[in-house]
């Protein structure tokens, strides 16, 4: 290799390093002017990619465990129950339903109830469930017998909700707790 051409492989070398280091320093100053205009009171960045941040939030705001904003829907006052039987899918989203009769939502023989942001009432058990899977995220169940009665292999999932009144399961039922729920 003659001298002029080792002077173009070190200066192509010194120009890639000198490039490299400028657009690092560029990168790094558009991080932190990214970081500066996120809220002061964001807690530690977990995860980061193209599109996405997922922030750890601060222990006093956010939705705590066992608090639950469900829906603004207005009240409805239902006299007979909702009924789901057999191989279906009932979804019940953004309701606010107070119910008179002993038995407000009944899922049976495969039925597969949702019930989400939304808040039931009952002034008997609030959801019956025999041989039903019933999934229950971000609603608040009340039941001045029971908010949930499972029987013959039926499966309750619940995530982030509140119910008021006992949660009874009998035989090869079984409630799956999956977080931030409030049992009372």
């Amino acid at each position: 290799m003659n001298v002029r051409n080792k002077r173009v492989v070190i200066a192509t070398a010194v120009a890639g390093v000198v490039f490299g280091v400028a657009g690092a320093q560029q990168q790094s100053a558009n991080a932190g002017a990214a970081a500066r205009t996120q809220a002061p009171a964001a807690g530690r960045v977990i995860a980061k990619g193209p599109g996405y941040s997922i922030v750890e939030a601060s222990p006093g705001s956010g939705n705590q465990a066992g608090e639950t904003r469900v829906t603004d829907a207005a009240l409805e006052t239902l006299h007979e129950p909702i009924v789901c039987q057999g191989q279906r899918v009932l979804n019940i989203d953004n309701r606010n339903i107070r119910f008179d009769g002993n038995a407000a939502i009944t899922a049976s023989d495969g039925c597969e109830l949702h019930i989400t942001n939304s808040r039931i009432s009952a002034s008997g058990i609030a959801i019956r469930a025999r041989g039903a899977s019933v999934h229950i995220e971000n609603s608040e169940i009340e039941g001045r017998k029971a908010s949930i009665d499972a029987a013959r292999g039926a499966q309750i999932y619940a995530e982030a909700s509140t119910f008021r009144g006992a949660a009874r399961r009998r035989g090869e039922a079984a409630i799956h707790d999956l977080g931030d729920n409030n049992w009372l």
